[in-house]
């Protein structure tokens, strides 16, 4: 799709994309949750110091305006602009050293820098990625161009866009937007940071420069308010996303100024007035804040680990020194049709760098092509119907590849869409037909000889939240046994519990009914470190954190790391806690502290357990202490005997490099091979 602006300049959707965080990095660790309650927290606050409370939102769109049961129906709505709009507030204009970018009171869609107007776009050209439908509206002029609309803030004019947000065929997350070009011919180095009023839903303002040519822009993410609301962004608090080469921002490069709105399912407006560059005078100083300390290490006793159940000797012949598959058939709509984003030749290239396992994350219920019908069925007559062309075209493949290179193979259910959830957890049908799922799986591989075949229940039942309880979750995973030893009573299952496969819980627990399972565990801590700079993450800000904590390279800053302290983007309480007790948590001991209740609880029950997810973040972290962390892993998991099966073959938690834009490996990455002990 082109978008014509009033200048005559037209601009690509490809000149305007800009790629949404997805699966590729986001490893399935609740990395947008408050750890302590699993409590959602997407949104960062915004301070509304001055703001009534009692106003009343007038621009977002109920979702019950869409109409129903009708076929290519607009659905947006804009409201009709009444003749006297009534002023909920009075917004100040910034009148300091700044530059006002716009205050669109002039009516149109120019800025106050001449020729140079507002545009918007939307994701309905992906692509290869496939095709979104989401719409996005703005008042439209006579002349045909989005013009701004009246106020309702004290002002004349305001910048008003309406929505909705629909994944369609996309690949990744749904986006509309809409920005403005600068003037090249202003020197943008003197400005230290934006601001800009907003009512409306939650968005992300993107301040995009010319260092950045992969999409992967500096942004910051604001929240939604229905009251007009000041934004206040400092220039060093933004983050890219970090899917693309990290750059350092530089404000001498600022061409654009853009705002994106994201999120399946989503229909809202934004309203924005008075967009401000501030002066480098005028932004808000950080304060010290922290205490340089010694490192704090724990002391850590580790009794015996002997584990006399043979499973043990085959976890370790077999899962040790794994490695992720990530980022293609375990995420929302994608289902295999027959064309393998990864083949043999990925599985020669990790075997031929010493990786032993291989593990598939699939969502095997997709391939269920009833499943919704069979679920809904109170008669218990619907037969549980299955894509058995495509589901097993790609198993059999891998089962073929890793045991022509010597590499065992997991087969992991796992869920991106979270169809598992506290709902469904509760619809005994829905247990029934994750059961089912599984003895179909194990039924076609019952009499394959190979006793390095795993199949791992559920990763992370209910990921998005956590709300799954362990002894619900233990119910279900003992139906999926049984059904499985029904037809297959020779090979190992595994089993991880709630709460993102959480240590606690399964410390907590007892063993299942089988010999013939092995417990799994996962491990990203120390998270802010692991994590940091990850955009699908509370953690997005953060920077410059280092594996293990050093006192020399350390400051008495929080902002030093990417803690934000006030404005639009202001770091949750969790992170901002982390980052000042990074000297006690970063380091191999305190890890291996967290570890250890698990290996103990093996011990206890003389049952192997594993880890099968862990790794760091690589685009906003330094090499080294990338290396270093992974170095600390194969340490625990040799002192404690448990087996490592790292997240990420490619990507963002990559041990593998790609060239250009593909999704294959190429090569180790440089230090690997030491780090994890290939």
């Amino acid at each position: 799709m082109n978008f014509k602006l009033k200048t005559g300049l037209t601009l690509s959707a490809a000149a305007l994309f800009f790629m949404s965080a997805c699966g590729d990095d986001s490893s399935s660790n609740p990395s947008n949750k408050d750890p302590e309650n699993g409590v959602p927290t997407d949104s960062l606050d915004v301070p509304t110091d001055s703001i009534p409370t009692d106003s009343i939102p007038t621009d977002s769109i109920p979702a019950d305006s869409i109409p129903q049961g009708t076929e290519n129906v607009s659905k947006v709505v804009m409201p009709e602009e009444a003749a006297d709009i009534v002023a909920s507030i009075e917004i100040p204009k910034d009148t300091g050293k700044g530059l006002t970018i716009d205050d669109f009171e002039d009516g149109n869609n120019g800025s106050l820098q001449g020729e140079f107007y507002w545009y918007t776009y939307n994701d309905n050209n992906g692509g290869a990625d496939g095709d979104g439908a989401s719409e996005i509206k703005t008042p439209i002029g006579e002349e045909g161009y989005p013009v701004a609309r009246k106020s309702d803030n004290g002002t004349n004019y305001v910048w008003a866009v309406y929505y909705s947000l629909d994944k369609g065929e996309y690949l990744w997350d749904p986006y509309v937007g809409w920005g403005v070009e600068l003037d090249p011919e202003i020197d943008y180095s003197r400005f230290g940071g934006i601001t800009y009023w907003y009512k409306g839903g939650a968005h992300e303002i993107h301040v995009e420069t010319s260092d950045v040519t992969d999409y992967d822009v500096h942004l910051a993410k604001v929240k939604a308010s229905r009251v007009w609301t000041k934004a206040v962004i400092r220039f060093k608090d933004l983050a890219q996303g970090g899917w693309g080469e990290k750059v350092e921002f530089n404000a001498a490069n600022i061409e654009k100024i853009s705002f994106q709105a994201k999120g399946n399912g989503k229909i809202d407006s934004v309203l924005i007035d008075n967009v401000y560059l501030q002066d480098t005078s005028e932004v808000e100083k950080d304060k010290p804040d922290m205490t340089i300390m010694d490192p704090e290490i724990p002391e850590v006793t580790i009794g015996d680990i002997k584990i006399s159940n043979p499973l043990q000797a085959k976890v370790m012949k077999y899962l040790n020194k794994g490695l992720n598959i990530t980022n293609w058939l375990e995420e929302d709509k994608t289902y295999f049709k027959g064309e393998f984003k990864f083949d043999e030749s990925d599985i020669k290239l990790m075997a031929d760098n010493g990786i032993k396992s291989l593990r598939l994350p699939i969502d095997l219920d997709k391939y269920a092509t009833n499943r919704d019908e069979f679920v809904a069925d109170t008669t218990g007559k619907t037969e549980l119907k299955f894509d058995d062309e495509n589901l097993f075209a790609v198993l059999d493949s891998f089962v073929e590849w890793t045991g022509k290179h010597g590499m065992s193979f997991v087969i992991d259910y796992h869920e991106y869409d979270n169809s598992y959830n506290a709902t469904s957890a509760a619809n005994p049908n829905y247990t029934k037909m994750m059961a089912n799922v599984w003895k179909h799986v194990a039924a076609h591989f019952a009499s394959n000889d190979r006793e390095d075949i795993f199949f791992e229940l559920l990763n992370e039942p209910d990921m998005s939240n956590g709300k799954v309880s362990s002894a619900t979750w233990r119910v279900a995973a003992q139906e999926d046994i049984d059904s499985i030893r029904t037809v297959d009573t020779k090979h190992t299952i595994i089993f991880g519990d709630a709460e993102w496969y959480a240590i606690k819980h399964l410390a907590a627990g007892e063993k299942l009914n089988d010999d013939n399972v092995v417990y799994a565990i996962h491990t990203y801590e120390p998270f802010v470190f692991t994590h940091q700079g990850a955009d699908w993450s509370e953690t997005k800000t953060i920077k410059n954190l280092m594996f293990p904590y050093d006192k020399e390279k350390w400051s008495e800053y929080s902002a030093d790391f990417g803690v934000i302290s006030t404005g639009s983007t202001k770091t949750v309480k969790w992170v901002a806690d982390a980052v000042k007790n990074y000297y006690k948590n970063a380091s191999k001991e305190a890890i291996l502290k967290l570890i250890l209740p698990a290996k103990e609880w093996a011990v206890k029950n003389n049952v192997p357990v594993i880890i099968n997810e862990f790794g760091a973040y690589r685009p906003a972290s330094d090499k080294q202490s990338v290396l270093n962390y992974m170095a600390a892993m194969r340490d625990i998991s040799d002192t404690l005997e448990i087996p490592l099966t790292h997240w990420g073959y490619t990507g963002g938690f990559a041990l593998f490099e790609s060239e250009g834009a593909s999704p294959k490996g190429t090569k180790l990455i440089e230090g690997m091979k030491e780090a994890y002990g290939l």
